[in-house]
């Protein structure tokens, strides 16, 4: 397995009664990119219902992974580049960060 040198994380909070319309479009680039990128070791995208809040994280072998698929044609399609979200989303941060801990394979 490669390993995690990179992990993108991001917290966007949905505009009122735009939940799932939030969830649709924060789970969507990982799912696309699972299929494609090979240095893409681990992914989740989170809901927290109360907080109305979305959270992706993408633990990639390194960071170029990520940001080279990115200014791809093809990245940028999977990515949403063309999609209208300002009706969809509150507030959004972002995080480049370096894995220092952690575990990306079952125990067993």
């Amino acid at each position: 397995m490669n390993n995690p040198n990179y992990t993108f994380v991001s917290i966007s909070t949905a505009k009122p009664g735009m939940l799932d319309e939030l969830v649709r479009i924060a789970k969507a680039p990982s799912e696309k990119m699972d299929k494609k990128i090979d240095g893409l070791l681990a992914r989740q995208v989170a809901v927290d219902r109360e907080r109305n809040t979305v959270v992706v994280w993408a633990t990639f072998d390194k960071k170029e992974t990520l940001y080279n698929y990115l200014e791809t044609e093809q990245g940028k399609d999977d990515h949403g580049e063309n999609e209208k979200m300002d009706h969809i989303i509150e507030s959004f941060t972002m995080y480049d960060m370096e894995p220092v801990s952690g575990r990306l394979t079952s125990k067993l």
